[in-house]
């Protein structure tokens, strides 16, 4: 009896230490959650029921220098089912989907089990992103005593003009989360035009069902951008580019760097990126490189348009006279290689105003014999060439080529040959547009300006060491090439004074001995055409203008291009006087 009784009492002390041992695991356990865990266990369990949604600040407008928006935002009208805690889809509800149906022109077909699950839920279900304001009002009428039916209002970037300015305005990504500027204006004042977006906490259950919502930052618009751009010369310049494939044109103010106009082809509608882009389509922008802006970011050979470099450099160095006189027979032979001129008959005897205001090559040959390449070089540098103008946006360095450079990159010296290449602005010389309207600006004004886009900006100017009378004598060669040169068919166009300068960029080497014209070439071979000028009437400020159209063969296509847009200026300017 006593052996029973100790053995029982041994199995019942075994059972209450092993549960005071399992209370202490458990009161340990405890302890660890309530206490040592409980910050954060307390967070965790808050984010399974709290939603913190950022509310997108409405986007500031990008206004022309006149006020008028190129870029701003325009309310857009979602459809949306509410669900209201039902199990199935009632026949009331299902009859007003049908209607959807018809006044959207739309399939509801696949979205089913969707809408069943938010009817269910109480969840809210996006049927159409976008209606319009007829389509509102007819399921407003026809559904008015369906609860579910539900119109949400959002703002969406709106591009008034489309494609106008497109390079200048750029586009906005990452549309379904918070826009962000991808490129352009849109990129570069990001932060001016965001302004602070707004937050919410929102209270789910467990199937996702809204509970409650409270505001806890409010949101404030971004700042408007008002621009240089002229809406009005910015649609003329877009009228008179309207069929060029390729190419890009600026108008700016040579005394201040504002860019009234400008035009990149082949451009894009910044619209099209507010929703996502099919593979397609992005392969088409690729395809055309259209986001890349001709204007800043690609190079050309400067053509003809560098002989005014190459007459200034002589002209500084002493190594020619304004009053002297070239005979022009069409070519001159250099160490056995004939170099032709544009004329093929040659132009006879020329004095030195003729020799650009008709682009006569020979000259420059004979003159690029005498000018050592670092000359050249040095006075192309001085009229802001294989620099950055430091504009805004992005933009190339082009290429100013010395021996040095030619040395580093091709691994052989600098012939003279070359130095005739380069005297009529061919070899390895690159440059962008909008160098070459500073360019011509400082010929007219003796400094090279900052180009810029913002209405405010401080004008920044850097003085050109060149001789005014040199300044003075490039002018006077530009007035003699449109009123009987290269440039004479934007010659009389009303009150408009213009001074104009030509050129035609070989895009591929001529083989030796090869008269220009000899031969049939492809479309991609073709040359590219300049056209650049500066003009006034007896009312308006002077403007830059500085046009390049790619693979057109001939500068007289750019010419005819320009003069479209000096008869709309001028009836323009006559109205507005």
């Amino acid at each position: 009896m006593i052996i029973h009784n100790k053995i029982y009492n041994q199995k019942l002390n075994t059972i209450i230490w092993a549960v005071l041992f399992y209370f202490a695991i458990i009161g340990f356990r405890l302890i660890h959650l309530q206490i040592i865990q409980h910050k954060r266990l307390k967070n965790c369990s808050e984010k399974n029921f709290l939603r913190f949604k950022t509310v997108p600040a409405q986007r500031g407008n990008i206004l022309d220098c006149h006020g008028i928006a190129l870029a701003t935002n325009q309310p857009v009208t979602q459809l949306l089912w509410k669900g209201s805690g039902l199990l199935h889809v009632s026949p009331e509800q299902a009859q007003a989907l049908e209607k959807i149906e018809k006044i959207l022109a739309i399939d509801l077909i696949e979205q089913q089990s969707k809408i069943k699950r938010a009817e269910k839920f109480c969840l809210e279900l996006i049927l159409a992103e976008s209606i319009s304001s007829d389509q509102l009002y007819q399921i407003a009428e026809q559904c008015s005593d369906i609860e579910n039916i539900v119109f949400n209002t959002k703002f969406e970037r709106f591009y008034p003009y489309r494609a106008l300015a497109s390079h200048i305005l750029g586009y906005l990504g990452d549309i379904q989360v918070c826009a962000q500027g991808k490129m352009g204006l849109e990129k570069l004042f990001e932060e001016t035009l965001r302004g602070d977006h707004g937050l919410t906490m929102q209270s789910m259950n467990s199937f996702g069902t809204l509970l409650k919502s409270e505001e806890l930052k409010a949101g404030s618009a971004g700042q408007d951008l008002h621009t240089s751009i002229d809406l009005q010369l910015q649609l003329m310049v877009e009228k008179a580019m309207e069929e060029q494939g390729e190419g890009s044109c600026i108008l700016m103010d040579p005394k201040t760097g504002l860019i009234k106009a400008l035009v990149s082809k082949p451009n894009f509608d910044p619209s099209i990126f507010a929703k996502k882009l099919s593979t397609e389509q992005w392969q088409e922008l690729q395809d055309k490189k259209a986001l890349i802006n001709r204007a800043f970011n690609a190079t050309y050979p400067p053509a003809s348009i560098f002989k005014l470099v190459t007459i200034a450099a002589a002209l500084e160095e002493k190594l020619v006279s304004p009053n002297a006189h070239f005979t022009c027979e069409g070519f001159t032979v250099f160490k056995d290689r004939k170099y032709y001129c544009s004329k093929k008959t040659g132009h006879g005897h020329i004095n030195m105003h003729e020799v650009l205001a008709f682009s006569c090559n020979i000259p420059f040959f004979e003159l690029a014999k005498r000018l050592h390449i670092y000359t050249l070089a040095h006075y192309a540098y001085e009229f802001g060439l294989g620099s950055k103008t430091n504009v805004p946006f992005s933009e190339q360095h082009g290429l100013i080529p010395t021996n040095e450079w030619k040395m580093l990159h091709k691994g052989e010296r600098w012939w003279t040959g070359e130095t005739l290449s380069a005297a009529i602005g061919q070899s390895f010389l690159l440059v962008t547009p909008i160098q070459i309207a500073c360019m011509i600006g400082s010929i007219f004004h003796g400094y090279l300006v900052t180009p810029h886009i913002i209405v405010d900006s401080e004008v920044e100017k850097r003085p050109i060491q060149i001789n005014a009378h040199t300044r003075h004598f490039l002018q006077e060669c530009m007035r003699q090439a449109t009123i009987h040169g290269t440039a004479q068919r934007i010659n009389k166009i009303g009150n408009l004074t213009i001074f104009a300068k030509t050129g035609t960029a070989q895009t591929k080497t001529r083989p030796n001995n090869q008269d220009p014209g000899d031969e049939i070439v492809e479309h991609k071979d073709k040359e590219h055409a300049w056209f650049v000028s500066y003009f006034y009437t007896d009312s308006t400020q002077p403007l830059v203008m500085v046009m390049l159209l790619e693979h057109v063969g001939k500068s007289t296509y750019a010419t005819g291009v320009a003069r479209k847009f000096f008869l709309d200026y001028m009836r323009w300017s006559k109205n507005n006087s």
